[in-house]
């Protein structure tokens, strides 16, 4: 499945994975391929536990688009409506919208600000958790920036982090790219579109009741709020099959 192209392998658990057969399995040349791996261990009545397990085989704290991916295919097989996932992160809440799948995830923690520099540019960066941590990096476009180098220069200061390169298209827009930890470059990413509503709102720079979010894969919405933050966005099937 996969949420504006940020893909995931779904797995109706429950299913034990090592880390050498996650990263055999999201190997794009070898395996199935994708950026994360998300099981669902069954459950009771709508709510269900999931793990999300990233591309090089580590776990993640928590994943935007793979919980409305696996949300999806919950509501498909239920019947339902609605319904809640158990994640590291602790409850999320999931529906059906007409844009896709909408899930409600904890308002995002802001963390210090970061000053950097790349290329002689210098860029205003600034730490954000949504369910894990980012830094948010503003620049004026974002298809130029050497994201890699971004993303090492984030990383020096800030850990290990997802790295998202942000430039403003109107006060209701944002346009993103992103390096996801454990995975790489990824067509969309559902924590950082989050983090980087909030840190856009937090420096004035975007306004509003919902901030549409350009990714390479496809356009997120993100309605803030002050206990949660809605994002909204399709959440397709690409094929299906069996894992022996």
């Amino acid at each position: 499945m996969h949420g504006c192209g940020n893909d995931f392998i779904v797995i109706d658990g429950p299913l034990e994975l090592s880390s050498a057969r996650a990263r055999a399995l999201c190997d794009r040349r070898t395996g199935i391929g994708a950026d994360g791996i998300i099981v669902i261990a069954p459950g009771q009545s709508s709510r269900h536990a999931v793990v999300v397990h990233n591309a090089d085989g580590s776990i993640a704290d928590a994943c935007g688009n793979g919980y409305r991916c696996a949300a999806r295919y919950l509501l498909d097989h239920s019947g339902g409506e609605s319904c809640e996932l158990e994640t590291p992160v602790g409850a999320v809440s999931a529906r059906r919208d007409p844009a896709g799948i909408a899930l409600d995830l904890a308002a995002p923690e802001l963390g210090d600000a970061l000053a950097l520099e790349l290329g002689g540019l210098a860029l205003s960066a600034r730490r954000v958790r949504a369910g894990n941590p980012n830094v948010v990096v503003f620049v004026d476009d974002v298809a130029a920036t050497d994201l890699p180098a971004l993303a090492r220069l984030a990383r020096e200061r800030a850990g290990p982090a997802n790295v998202e390169a942000v430039a403003v298209r109107s006060r209701s827009e944002l346009e993103l790219r992103v390096e996801e930890r454990g995975v790489g470059e990824t067509l969309a990413c559902g924590s950082g579109a989050i983090g980087a509503v909030a840190v856009g709102l937090a420096q004035g720079v975007i306004a509003g009741d919902e901030i549409r979010v350009h990714c390479p894969g496809g356009t997120l919405a993100v309605r803030p709020g002050p206990e949660h933050y809605t994002l909204i966005g399709p959440a397709e099937y690409v094929f299906e099959g069996s894992l022996g």
